[in-house]
């Protein structure tokens, strides 16, 4: 803070840790007036009580910045797009994301009956895509995280991430196992697994594990999600997808693009810094 001053530049922290403990200072750092780009979604996902009190340190003399851009779908423009929608006077309707690379895969590989739920496990895991319990990736809950910021920055209030409905891919019988008989136990699932994919494309539809948003019925879902032929999501690929709905866009506006990567990470972490700055 002193340097800045002295130099007339502009403070800004950039955290990329996992640390809860540099987190716990943000709300400090902001009420003297330094930025915070943060790369973490811990604590934007954590207690509406306390996200709102960064927000209070935010906009409170001396003013600072708080943008966590990368918490949703690394460098793609997600929460800035949803923040310049709610800036300017659009309602937001609904926000929907495919929003891990992994369930993408799955799901995909599920598709049309081209592999087993199993056998899709088993593929991603190979591939490195999964983290070495796989039961983290579909267990939703990352998604779910991700899930309360959007509906947060769109504006709904109340959201905790104890309260949504989150549908995990683990079946209740082999959470608590080793991975290993995780991996070989979930062949007992794959038919009812596939009976529910089928079901829906009968009807013309795809099954993608997505977060959907509800901001006019003040809900929040992650998990399997129907979606009809003409959906956006459907051409999504292995990429993250966000489908904006409002009342100026009633056929969504779409963000898509890698959404993982030290990369790509990195320069939404450089573009919030600045953002900062300018």
């Amino acid at each position: 803070l002193e340097a800045s001053k002295l130099s007339g530049g502009v403070p800004i922290v950039a955290d990329v840790t996992a640390s809860s403990a540099v987190q716990d200072r943000y709300r400090g750092w902001l009420s003297q007036g330094i930025s915070v780009v943060a790369a973490n979604k811990g604590i934007f996902a954590g207690p509406e009580s306390t996200y709102k009190n960064l927000l209070a340190s935010a906009s409170s003399p001396p003013r600072a910045r708080l943008l966590h851009e990368t918490t949703v779908g690394a460098g793609l423009p997600v929460l800035g797009t949803l923040s310049g929608l709610t800036a300017s006077s659009h309602s937001i309707v609904s926000v929907e994301g495919i929003l891990s690379g992994t369930l993408a895969f799955v799901l995909g590989a599920v598709a049309g009956g081209r592999q087993s739920l199993s056998e899709a496990v088993r593929e991603a895991q190979a591939r490195g895509y999964t983290e070495p319990d796989p039961r983290d990736d579909l267990n939703g809950m990352d998604v779910a995280r991700k899930a309360v910021i959007l509906a947060r920055v769109a504006g709904m209030e109340g959201v905790e991430l104890g309260g949504m409905a989150i549908e995990s891919l683990v079946p209740e019988k082999l959470r608590d196992v080793s991975v290993e008989d995780f991996i070989d136990g979930l062949s007992d699932y794959d038919a009812s697994f596939a009976e529910r994919v089928s079901k829906v494309e009968k009807t013309g539809g795809r099954l993608h594990y997505a977060a959907k948003v509800d901001v006019e019925a003040g809900k929040v879902d992650v998990g399997p999600l129907a979606v009809e032929a003409s959906h956006p999501f459907n051409n999504a690929g292995p990429d993250n997808m966000v489908a904006i709905t409002t009342n100026y866009y009633p056929r969504p506006l779409v963000v898509q693009g890698a959404g993982a990567g030290g990369d790509v990470t990195a320069t939404g972490v450089l573009a919030d810094i600045l953002k900062c700055i300018h």
